[in-house]
């Protein structure tokens, strides 16, 4: 975080250039739209706590969205992964909810095979990375 701005004040916007020179060249060459006005859009699609902010660092980590292959709809920053069935969907939609969930506690969520589970993670790694 930039000395002398707190958590709320970083999600409220406000701004200060760490090199103030660079900022009036990018606004001169309009290549911001207006200072501290990043963070609050990000915020109107993804929650806070997508950041991660330490005394050493700030990171934000931007979800993929995860679509059926008829979904036509896109996430306006994140990727979008075509192809997935309903059942993959779904797990991913469950582990999304609780990252913590066991293969046992899939398998029985869902009245499936534990190694059906592991087949639909799998898949999930392949097109996620």
């Amino acid at each position: 975080m930039p000395a002398g701005i707190n958590k709320e004040e970083f999600f409220e916007g406000i701004s200060i250039p760490r090199n103030k020179e660079l900022m009036r060249i990018f606004k001169d060459l309009d290549m911001v739209e207006q200072l501290g006005s990043g963070i609050p859009r990000i915020l109107q699609v993804y929650p806070k706590d997508c950041f991660k902010i330490s005394e050493n660092y700030l990171r934000m980590t931007f979800p993929k969205s995860i679509n059926n292959k008829n979904d036509t709809g896109s996430n306006p920053i994140g990727g979008v992964i075509d192809e997935l069935t309903d059942s993959q969907i779904e797990v991913s939609s469950t582990m999304h909810g609780n990252n913590r969930i066991t293969y046992k506690e899939l398998s029985e969520t869902f009245g499936i095979a534990e190694s059906a589970v592991s087949k639909h993670i799998d898949t999930l790694k392949e097109k996620v990375y």
